[in-house]
């Protein structure tokens, strides 16, 4: 009898947890598991992740990598975790890719605005300081975001 291979959801949510062991570990820092985030606590989950991936790429410079390319192998499964925290969060749903071998990550947001979460991240990461938490906050409530 084989196992059934797991959805891509089911994917998605296990590659969120371990970037949240791999933060960790890599840190010292916790940020919320996705399981724990609601819609109270969202904001303060994207701060958190801001924080780790800000020292993250701060290590990276330290022993002389180059803050992108120390990052870059990160940006799906921080766009796994984010996403995550929007599902959990914010009650958004993941958008099933066009093109099988598309690995772009999309979130529907309860709104209807659907979110490229991997160019996001990438656009973050590049502006010099993480800044998921500001833009989460845009997508979910403009009129009293940052």
């Amino acid at each position: 009898m084989s196992e059934e291979s797991p959805g891509r959801e089911e994917q998605i949510a296990d590659i969120a947890v371990k970037l949240v062991a791999y933060i960790e570990a890599q840190t010292g820092d916790a940020v919320p598991a996705p399981a724990d985030v609601s819609a109270d606590s969202l904001d303060a989950a994207f701060s958190a992740l801001d924080a780790a991936l800000d020292q993250l790429t701060d290590l990276a410079a330290v022993y002389g990598a180059d803050r992108l390319q120390a990052i870059e192998p990160l940006v799906l499964p921080i766009a796994a975790l984010a996403g995550e925290y929007f599902v959990h969060g914010a009650g958004a749903t993941w958008v099933e890719p066009v093109i099988d071998a598309d690995t772009t990550l999309i979130v529907a947001l309860p709104g209807g605005v659907a979110v490229d979460l991997t160019g996001a991240v990438r656009a973050s990461l590049m502006s010099g300081v993480s800044n998921l938490r500001v833009m989460a906050a845009r997508l979910i409530a403009p009129e009293s975001a940052p």
